[in-house]
This record gives structure tokens, C-alpha cells and sequence, in this order.
């Protein structure tokens, strides 16, 4: 397990931290929907050909430097939206590497370096992220696939430019989902008017639809039938990212917080004075610190197939986002007025709020941290 940065990672940090700050400053004055100013500064910066390999036009494999990258941009961006997409993309990355056909990888990487968009389409009314119980139904025919059914609360539905769509196989067998690519301008498939969100409001997300859409044999990505096992070992990425990303973007937040309680008097002392506040803010700043180290530690687990990574990916997500979600509402506190006006720490809350679902639900992880922690004990 790395305890450090190399000093190659460490330039990508504050690379990307330069960034993040850049980006915050533009995105102030921005109009809600996806950040394509963002997305493209961050392709022209060179992220993507950390984590796409020199035979498909990047510059390596290099997780750990692409991680020290995202950890730079979530310390100093102050909004969450475009790192979601960045680790939406992440994961697409992930799946096309591990189970991409040659044609696929030539296709959908360049793309990806070229500033496209991806989306992943896995969620479905009444179901959620149950793929076991979703109704998209892929129908084997003579010239491949033909693929009907609706997806729903897609992070970039409305502006992908290409799809990893899950689906179910029209097959008795018990192992029945498969992954298939689709792209924009693919006869059959429309896209739903955006959600209108809480928070997130530059995260444009929406449904799916499709009728009759031909899909090419080419176009299923990896082995029909191993989907579910596919997909498992293609979301824990996101997984942990999201709790990466959940520990540093409280970073700025902390130290204005840190600045006003030295400022704000309150019975002729600073606040910073009152213990209760001190337990606010040092409870904000061990949350980050923990969950950063989480983070780490199923980042290599998952590297290197330890058999808890599973695990791992989840506890990262589940604590991070509890404990931004939490730190988020203090900060908001501690403010008292203030914080409650329309403003960063109000957006910060909204866009905190979030964290609840994207990736999974609380409920959603606990079930698969116990699944796991079943699996683990019957093998020992």
C-alpha cells in the first residue's frame, strides 16, 4: 500500500489543484447544465492519457497518478459535479480496458481523449440499482440484438455522447445480464427531459429510452451472460473515487471555517475559543483524514484483486459520503444565518445531500458490506 506520493504524483496534485481553482473561479458565473468549458480543460490538461495506455494514444495505465490528480481537483474545485462526471468517465475507462474488444478500445478510447462524453446506464424505475431485478431486455436475432426498456437518473443521459447500458438477456439461463456500448445517434433512442434536482445542478442527469434498437454483436461488451460480474469489478472504482472525492472537497470550506471562527466573536472572545466549535471543526478535519486513508487502502486492494476490495470500495463510499454529508450540515451551523442564505455553504449542503444516492444508497452499501463480510467468513 503506497503511504506516499512519488514526486511525479505529487506535481499531479497540485496540478490539478491549480485546476480546481481555476474552474471554481469560471463556474461562478456559469448558467446551470454540464460544465463543457470544465470538461474540455481538464481533456486539453492531459487527465485521460493518464489512465489510457500508449498503444490507444495516452501515456499509461497509472491509477495512482490519475487518483493524486482528482485529489488536486476535489480539495480546490468547491462543487462536486464535474467530478462525478470525471469519475463516471474514470469507470468507463475501467470497463472498456478490462473487457473491451480491440475495435472497442480503438473506437471509445480515442473518443474519450478527444473530449467525449460517457454515460452509464444502470438504474431503471421501481428497481434502482437492483440489476438482478431490472427489465431492459436485450433479444438475441439473427443480425445480433434488439434492445427495448428505460433507464432512469442517468448522469449524463441528456448530453452523452456514447452509452454503457445494462441490460438482461431474453435467455432462461440464470447468468443474464450483459453490457452493450450505444451511441448518440442511434436509431431507437431518445433521451427524457433533465431532472430537476435538489443540488448538482451543473451534473445534468435523465432517462433513457429504447425501442427496438439494433444492436451489433460488436457492440456487447465482454462475455453475454457475465454482466453482473462485469459490472461489479467496473462500478467499485467509482465507488471509492466517490468517497475520495466526498474527504477533499470539504478542503477549502475547512479553512475558511478555520479563518471566520477566529474572526466571529461571540461573549467577547472569538468562537474559536468555545469547545464546541473546536469538536465541529476537528470532527470535520479527522472525517477528511479517515476517509482519505480509506480510500487508499481499497485503491490498492482493488489493484491488486485482494479479496476484501469489495468491501473496501464500499466502506470508502459509505463513510465519506456520511461523513461529508454530516461536516456539510455543521459547517452550515456554524454559520448559523449566514450559512443558511443562498451561498457556498448552503450549496455545499444541497450538493452534499447528494452523496446519499450517487453511487448507491447507504442501504444499498450496508448490504453489500455484510454480503461481503458473509463471503469473507465462510472462506476463512
Amino acid at each position: 500500500m503506497k503511504l506516499s506520493w512519488t514526486p511525479q504524483q505529487h506535481e499531479l496534485l497540485v496540478k490539478y489543484r491549480e485546476i480546481g481553482a481555476e474552474l471554481a473561479t469560471a463556474r461562478k458565473t456559469a448558467a446551470p447544465g454540464f460544465d463543457h468549458y470544465g470538461w474540455q480543460r481538464l481533456c486539453d490538461a492531459g487527465l485521460w492519457q493518464l489512465v489510457i495506455p500508449a498503444s490507444h494514444g495516452g501515456l499509461g495505465e497509472d491509477w495512482w497518478g490519475f487518483t493524486a490528480a482528482l485529489e488536486g481537483l476535489a480539495s480546490s474545485i468547491r462543487t462536486p459535479e464535474l467530478l462525478l462526471s470525471v469519475i463516471a468517465q474514470a469507470g468507463m475507462v475501467r470497463a472498456l480496458m478490462l473487457y473491451g474488444s480491440d475495435e472497442q478500445k480503438d473506437r471509445y478510447l480515442t473518443a474519450i481523449l478527444n473530449g467525449a462524453l460517457s454515460a452509464t446506464g444502470i438504474a431503471e424505475p421501481g428497481t434502482g440499482t437492483d440489476v438482478r431485478s431490472i427489465h431492459s431486455l436485450l433479444t438475441p436475432v439473427a443480425d445480433g440484438y434488439r434492445l427495448n426498456g428505460s433507464k432512469f437518473n442517468i448522469a449524463h443521459a441528456p448530453v452523452a455522447d456514447f452509452m454503457l447500458i445494462v441490460t438482461k438477456l431474453d435467455t432462461d439461463a440464470k447468468a443474464n445480464i450483459a453490457l452493450v456500448m450505444i451511441d448518440k445517434d442511434t436509431p431507437g433512442l431518445t433521451r427524457g427531459e433533465p431532472d430537476d434536482k435538489l443540488g448538482n445542478k451543473h451534473l445534468p442527469t435523465g432517462p433513457l429510452h429504447f425501442d427496438n434498437l439494433a444492436i451489433p454483436a460488436s457492440q456487447v461488451l465482454g462475455q453475454p451472460g457475465r454482466g453482473l460480474q462485469q459490472l461489479i469489478k467496473i462500478i467499485s472504482l467509482g465507488r471509492l473515487y466517490y468517497g475520495l472525492v466526498a474527504a477533499n472537497l470539504p478542503t477549502p470550506f475547512l479553512t475558511e471555517a478555520m479563518q471566520y471562527a477566529a474572526q466571529r466573536q461571540s461573549f467577547n472572545s472569538a468562537i474559536d475559543n468555545h469547545q464546541y466549535v473546536q469538536k465541529r471543526l476537528v470532527d470535520l478535519a479527522m472525517g477528511m483524514e479517515r476517509n482519505r486513508w480509506m480510500v487508499y487502502a481499497a485503491l490498492d486492494q482493488l489493484l491488486n484483486d485482494h479479496p476484501q476490495a469489495l468491501m473496501s470500495c464500499s466502506i470508502a463510499k459509505l463513510g465519506a459520503a456520511q461523513d461529508f454529508i454530516n461536516s456539510a450540515i455543521s459547517l452550515l451551523k456554524l454559520y448559523g444565518s449566514l450559512g443558511y442564505h443562498e451561498g457556498d455553504i448552503a450549496n455545499l449542503v444541497k450538493d452534499a445531500l447528494g452523496f446519499a444516492s450517487v453511487g448507491g444508497t447507504e442501504e444499498m452499501h450496508q448490504k453489500n458490506i455484510f454480503n461481503q463480510l458473509l463471503r469473507l467468513t465462510q472462506a476463512a
